[in-house]
């Protein structure tokens, strides 16, 4: 038990270390926050890093980032100065321990990344659909079809794109499946899309032209729960602004059958967490009666010597 629980700490405190966060907003700033102030950066369609540095920060204030550039140094040092937050507008930015190459993948970050962060920008203009809402109860082993589908308004219907499934629980965002359209290049399938091992065997896409990008889970399981964004991504004409809008919003539940229903977990990360809370407590009840005993015992040996030499002055 004790090995158990030593393997899920180390396993739920890895797992944490280079998350991504996707943060969609229709507001023009957004604050992000770095523990080491080494922020990279890319506002554009083009995956090439617009800044690379050290952030250097003013006491008592936030760093925009339209003023980044003159806090910025080349040195790679591992001294941290103070913290500050940056506030951004639309693109992606990774807080790394080490700075990199120039090209960044907000879903494949290299080791050196403590936190990725997708900023994006709604546009409800790029389609005239609201986002659609749904919530999904499943049995574990069975299947499930999640729906995307949208025609894109005349401005947007002749540009590059990009759909996205993205999987989120808590803070937390995985990319389950990418579409990427070209002009120039083609399609491009999962491409840098951190998709997990497990659920590319049980994973099937039913992609229909441009604008149809259902998915489809088969055999579910707990692992699977969590809510999933089919977000469209577009670009402007000259590539200096991207622009998202959330087509579906999904909650899957998974249970592992219908007793089960009144204790679903959402996800791996609360399974973990109620784990380590047992690992945590049950030492506690278990030392509560086995101390009792000792002190029993204790005494017992104590007064033990006493008694005898009462009963021989009795005689």
């Amino acid at each position: 038990m004790v090995l158990q629980c030593f393997v899920l700490l180390v396993f739920f405190l890895s797992s944490s270390h280079g998350q991504t966060e996707f943060i969609y907003t229709t507001t023009n700033e957004v604050k992000l926050f770095c523990d080491t102030n080494k922020w990279q950066i890319s506002t554009e369609s083009n995956p090439r890093i617009d800044v690379t540095c050290t952030v250097k920060c003013v006491p008592g204030k936030q760093l925009k980032l339209n003023n980044i550039q003159k806090f910025c140094t080349n040195e790679d040092s591992d001294k941290v100065e103070e913290k500050c937050p940056l506030i951004a507008t639309s693109g992606y930015f990774l807080c790394v321990t080490a700075l990199d190459s120039v090209f960044l993948y907000p879903f494949a970050p290299s080791p050196n990344t403590v936190t990725s962060y997708i900023v994006a920008t709604a546009n409800e203009f790029i389609t005239n659909k609201s986002v659609e809402r749904s919530s999904v109860m499943l049995t574990k082993g069975e299947d499930v079809l999640l729906n995307c589908s949208f025609d894109r308004t005349e401005g947007y219907d002749n540009i590059d794109f990009s759909v996205y499934w993205i999987k989120t629980i808590e803070k937390n965002s995985i990319c389950v499946y990418s579409y990427e359209f070209e002009m120039y290049h083609g399609i491009k399938y999962n491409f840098k899309c951190n998709v997990q091992e497990d659920l590319l065997q049980r994973f099937s896409n039913q992609t229909d032209g441009r604008n149809i990008h259902n998915i489809r889970i088969s055999n579910v399981t707990e692992s699977d729960a969590g809510h999933y964004l089919c977000a469209l991504r577009v670009n402007t004409y000259n590539n200096a602004k991207v622009y998202w809008k959330i087509i579906n919003n999904v909650t899957v539940s998974v249970h592992k059958g219908s007793e089960d229903k009144g204790s679903q977990i959402p996800g791996n990360r609360l399974y973990a967490e109620s784990l380590i809370r047992l690992c945590v407590t049950l030492p506690i009840i278990l030392g509560v009666p086995i101390a009792a005993v000792v002190v029993h015992l204790w005494k017992k040996n104590k007064t033990s010597p006493r008694s005898q030499t009462m009963e021989l002055r009795s005689i």
